[in-house]
């Protein structure tokens, strides 16, 4: 019995390991911190909004070892300010805004000063891809 009980934690925190060092990084959703959440559980995911993750292996790599962090959504419609209000509710200051034309909309946001979230919004298609990067 006690042997089983041994087998059973070993079997549980080799998964553990295994899901943090490799698991997750290959998932689709790698970037998502919480799943159904917004920047690691700042407020749930507004409805509309689905969770992506860049594709690119440099991003994938770069969020894996720590040295940056992104959040993707899309929605069906051109909304580029989606997430501002929800963000701004949640302790974050616009500290710089830009839009670079009828298809792009960037933004500054931050607790502190200087701001620590980078926010952007294109035009994908009919819809819209929000990006949200900062540090770890």
């Amino acid at each position: 019995m006690l042997g089983l009980l041994a087998a059973t934690a070993l079997t549980a925190a080799l998964s553990a390991a295994w899901w943090q060092a490799v698991g997750r990084w290959s998932m689709p959703l790698y970037c998502i911190q919480q799943r159904g959440t917004v920047w690691g559980g700042l407020f749930e995911t507004p409805a509309g909004l689905t969770p992506v993750c860049p594709t690119a292996s440099t991003y994938r790599t770069e969020v894996r070892t720590g040295q940056s962090r992104v959040e993707q959504y899309t929605l069906p419609t051109w909304a580029p300010d989606a997430l501002l209000t929800p963000l701004t509710r949640a302790g974050y200051v616009l500290r710089e805004d830009e839009i670079r034309g009828p298809g792009h909309y960037s933004a500054f946001l931050g607790r502190t000063v200087p701001a620590e979230l980078f926010y952007t919004a294109v035009r994908d298609g009919s819809g819209t891809l929000i990006t949200i990067s900062g540090s770890p």
